[in-house]
């Protein structure tokens, strides 16, 4: 059985666990090719929010394994997590790379309005894709979103993944603007992204 519930703060190991599964070709680009180094950076990354309560870091998890993650942005950093974060980056990759790495993720930045509930990071362990899953991740994303009084859910998605654009149409989403970047072409091999949008008032 498949429960999808807010991440706790013993569940973010396996949250690092599965956004690395699912993201590992984005996640070599822009860190490296040291899982290990990855994996504790993407652990600290919601550690302050989600021991401070923060309950947008949703996951899937069946027979005590979480299989899949999703997180509700944004999720606010005090100013000692923010430093954490750069220090931890800093000393885990060094200054060049944690800068380089620094630039690349400021490609896929979002500002969310108050009103916005932005979807990101939405992944599913290899050996249980196809299941539904990310729907359902979808789906508590919106309840979420409705009882924290957003009047939309938003993210931006590779034209490249049709699997995905498919999961967010039936969600609801649909594409409200394209954007064409040669700098992420060049980075990460995709050029075309489509920023998708759910009205819910």
């Amino acid at each position: 059985m498949i429960q999808i519930r807010s991440a706790r703060a013993v569940d973010l190991p396996a949250v690092a666990a599965v956004l690395l599964d699912a993201f590992s070709d984005k996640m070599r680009i822009i860190f490296g090719r040291q899982p290990q180094k990855i994996h504790t950076l993407l652990e600290a990354m919601y550690g302050g929010p989600v021991q401070r309560g923060y309950d947008g870091v949703i996951v899937a998890e069946r027979d005590g394994r979480i299989i899949g993650t999703l997180i509700v942005q944004p999720a606010f950093y005090t100013a000692q997590e923010s430093r954490m974060i750069e220090n931890l980056t800093v000393r885990e990759l060094g200054m060049p790379r944690a800068l380089m790495s620094a630039f690349k993720l400021s490609l896929f930045s979002h500002t969310p309005a108050t009103d916005e509930a932005y979807i990101g990071d939405v992944g599913v362990v290899a050996d249980c894709r196809g299941e539904g899953i990310g729907q359902r991740l979808m789906a508590y994303a919106e309840t979420w979103a409705r009882e924290h009084h957003r009047s939309r859910m938003t993210l931006w998605v590779a034209a490249t993944n049709p699997g995905a654009v498919h999961v967010y149409e039936k969600a609801g989403l649909t594409t409200i603007r394209t954007r064409s970047s040669l700098l992420l072409k060049l980075i990460f091999g995709i050029r075309h992204w489509y920023f998708m949008e759910k009205r819910l008032d």
